[in-house]
């Protein structure tokens, strides 16, 4: 079994399961004695058990802190935060490189739909009167909740197998036809990530967090309206360390008038979680459905696991399946997390990269914009941030991603080509809307000047229209939004 990791500000609460058998225990207890003792846990584990709700809880546990409910659960909800983020960043340079239509729409929808829970979780903190939180952790390397290090990849079939394993349910909930592929999944994921994909951390992760949202320890009356289906009540409860620990009735408050709505967000995709938050009751259902969705125990109809499993099982019988792009890009002047990765040289691929990653924050800029306008705005003032955001990524980053599939990583023309970097921006994203709109006309004012600047280069004809068509959308709609914005 995968030991829990130590960090300065978390440690690990077993939750043992109250009504587990005997033989069960003594079970748990001579893996734990073997593993001390040295020898691989492969040997004395079963290797799918780590991916059980149940054993993970009683040999890993969750997540905990020595602060108030109410910290600990604002500080969980930042750790989500970065995971979705995380991911939605991950699948959406993976479906830029696909060369197979199907595949490239099934991740790319998955990718939006966690940007959907990254929304969501933005929500459930306003409900909680925390910030936006928008920051990176140093990505390169594995963290805390990661089910594997952050990487800038290529499609491939081991990448999607790694996805899989990271989106898996609880073992029990896994799809008859899909069972006797999961030993061979599991292997290509694990290889590919270079370590075990720790899918249960981000499981744990969601289970603590629904848990501090609970009003009490009391099971429901009626167990079927519990909206996590078989979360461990009884078991939690009788844990003393998570005993009593919920947050204040009073800490959940209505958060509708300022959240980010399913209206604005979801457009044509109904798989696309976007939650406004009324109080504990609503967050409690964000949660379930996010956890059953994806990363968490749960399962939902569709899920991630098996739309992963799916594009896996098809990408298998591909002979070109991904264009050569490179592993987490950089280029000279980026100060960003990536630079241990494929440094884009060439001069089209430097202009086009840094064109992404400007947009790359412009987006940011208009989710946040859309989450600090105050309330009372009118509904269509709200609405088109929204609109900006999802203009610049459909229409914008999209197809700067095709143009820098088409350029090659240096001027040599040989080898791989260019892909989006996603740098964090260089300076955190504001709390407060006029600094958002300050530096998002700011980021604008710079994308027209790079766009200047390849229209007056060596770029080709069909790279000069790519860019133009985006200084196109730049003005509409994205800065009429902007302009929109109350001062």
């Amino acid at each position: 079994m995968l030991k829990p990791e130590a960090r300065s500000d978390y440690h690990w609460v077993r939750v043992p399961a109250r009504a587990a058998s005997t033989k069960t225990r003594l079970r748990g207890l001579a893996t734990r004695l073997m593993t001390v003792l040295g020898f691989p846990p492969s040997k004395t584990v079963d290797p799918l058990s780590r991916f059980s709700f149940a054993t993970s809880l009683a040999d890993v546990g969750v997540p905990a802190t020595d602060t108030s409910p109410e910290d600990e659960l604002v500080q969980l909800l930042q750790d989500a935060s970065e995971i979705e983020h995380g991911l939605m960043l991950q699948y959406l340079y993976a479906s830029y490189s696909l060369k197979v239509p199907r595949i490239a729409g099934t991740v790319r929808l998955i990718a939006i739909e966690e940007m959907g829970h990254f929304i969501t979780v933005q929500n459930l903190l306003a409900a909680c009167g925390g910030a936006l939180y928008f920051s990176r952790s140093e990505w390169g390397q594995k963290t805390f909740f990661q089910p594997f290090a952050f990487r800038l990849e290529p499609a491939s079939i081991g990448s999607l197998a790694k996805y899989a394993v990271a989106e898996m349910p609880d073992t029990l909930l896994v799809p008859p036809d899909i069972k006797p592929d999961l030993p061979t999944i599991i292997a290509e994921g694990d290889a590919a990530a270079g370590s075990p994909v720790e899918t249960h951390r981000v499981g744990l992760l969601y289970a603590k967090i629904y848990w501090l949202f609970r009003q009490s320890d009391a099971p429901l009356s009626d167990p079927a309206q519990e909206p996590w289906p078989g979360f461990p009540v009884a078991d939690m409860a009788a844990t003393p360390d998570l005993a009593g620990r919920h947050v204040r009735d009073s800490f959940v408050t209505d958060a509708r008038s300022v959240n980010a709505s399913p209206e604005q967000w979801r457009g044509n995709f109904n798989s696309v979680i976007v939650e406004a938050i009324s109080g504990r009751d609503a967050a409690l259902h964000a949660i379930a459905e996010i956890a059953a969705q994806g990363e968490g125990f749960a399962d939902a109809t569709q899920g991630h696991f098996e739309r992963f499993v799916g594009a896996w099982r098809l990408a298998k019988s591909q002979a070109d399946l991904a264009r050569p792009m490179p592993m987490n890009p950089f280029y000279a002047t980026d100060r960003g997390v990536n630079q241990t990765g494929d440094e884009i040289t060439s001069t089209d691929g430097r202009q086009f990269a840094l064109l992404g990653d400007r947009l790359y924050e412009l987006v940011l800029l208009c989710i946040a914009a859309n989450l600090l306008l105050p309330p009372g705005t009118a509904p269509d003032i709200r609405t088109k941030p929204a609109q900006a955001a999802i203009a610049a990524m459909r229409d914008c980053l999209h197809d700067l991603a095709g143009a820098l599939s088409s350029i090659p990583l240096s001027d040599q023309k040989q080898g791989p080509v260019c892909g989006l970097p996603f740098t964090a921006p260089a300076r955190e994203i504001a709390s407060d809307l006029k600094s958002i709109r300050d530096r998002a006309r700011t980021v604008i004012a710079e994308l027209h000047g790079i766009i200047g600047e390849i229209d007056q280069g060596t770029a080709s004809p069909i790279l000069q229209a790519i860019a133009d068509g985006i200084g196109d959308t730049l003005d509409d709609p994205i800065a009429k939004a902007i302009d929109a914005l109350p001062a």
